[in-house]
């Protein structure tokens, strides 16, 4: 087993083993809190697998993409104002290329692992706005790259007002240096109930790969959703270090449209089913100094995919 694999194994391993913890601890926590403990801590572990269909490069030779993202939580109050967390997340990409071996002088990779770990701060005033710092690291490797070469690491600031029971609304921003190259990206915060049926909000936590996009959703009056949205996503990955171009950067952008539909399973669980699709994708290769080789584009690819979320 190479050491991306055995590093990827101990993050899901750890993964399980936490969400097992704490969902198990959550019942006793509530308990407690009952009983007349001030503290309010709530736990979600959530899981997205998605394939995106093959689809053609502009260069030639086609692809197609199998992704796998594990995401859990843990948020905790303190003192009415305070609310603190920590989030682990791991993403596993799996590649099939087909009529092409080599992109810009580069072996085609068949794995991307993409594990991190950020600390959700926030604080909430007396005249109703709600401040927000998010520090987060990141490994962002194909298979057989180096872990200490492979980091990167940022924070995500924000500023919102809560105009009323039915509307917040503010901006943020993320800074980040992925992979040695610095990212800066503002976006919107909004969460609009526009009326019993009809909702504006971010379905997505801004973060290394990009903002938090929009999505307009619709609430029916029984236990389902539909939901429609947008959101550009970028993310930069150390190749192997054994390739032709060792510890080179490989770097893939898109803008995701996407349909939901969502029920809720009782009062802690939720399934959605996602479908949609990915316009203006674009891959580029650097070497390991941030100097471009070469780029291609690729034709618009649709996907589909299923999210699990539990809230405990």
């Amino acid at each position: 087993m190479n050491p991306n694999q055995s590093f990827s194994t101990m993050i899901v391993f750890f993964f399980f083993f936490t969400a097992l913890l704490f969902s198990g601890h959550a019942e006793a926590q509530s308990n407690s809190t009952e009983k007349g403990g001030s503290s309010k801590t709530g736990y979600s572990l959530s899981y997205t697998p998605i394939y995106q269909f093959e689809t053609d490069m502009g260069k030639g030779g086609q692809f197609d993409v199998q992704r796998h993202l594990l995401r859990f939580n843990i948020s905790r109050s303190i003192e009415k104002r305070w609310t603190v967390g920590l989030g682990l997340s791991f993403d596993y990409e799996r590649w099939n290329f087909s009529g092409i071996e080599r992109l810009a002088s580069v072996d085609t990779w068949d794995e991307i692992f993409r594990p991190g770990i950020r600390v959700p701060i926030f604080y909430s005033t007396t005249t109703d706005w709600r401040f927000g710092f998010i520090p987060s690291v990141d490994f962002s490797g194909a298979s057989g790259a180096k872990v200490s070469e492979s980091l990167s690491y940022g924070a995500v600031v924000s500023a919102a007002h809560v105009f009323g029971p039915d509307l917040m609304l503010g901006f943020g921003a993320g800074i980040y240096d992925r992979l040695d190259q610095a990212e800066f990206f503002p976006y919107v915060i909004i969460n609009w109930k526009i009326n019993e049926k009809f909702l504006l909000t971010n379905p997505f936590p801004a973060g290394p790969v990009g903002p938090a996009g929009l999505e307009v959703v619709y609430n029916s009056k029984n236990s389902w959703e539909l939901g429609m949205g947008s959101a550009y996503r970028s993310y930069r990955f150390r190749l192997d270090d054994s390739s032709s171009v060792a510890d080179g950067i490989g770097e893939v952008d898109f803008w995701a449209y996407f349909v939901r539909v969502g029920w809720r399973l009782g009062e802690s669980y939720r399934f959605d089913i996602n479908g949609g699709m990915l316009f203006a994708g674009d891959i580029t290769i650097e070497d390991k100094n941030g100097n471009k080789l070469g780029e291609t584009d690729y034709d618009t690819a649709p996907f589909v995919g299923v999210t699990l979320k539990g809230r405990f």
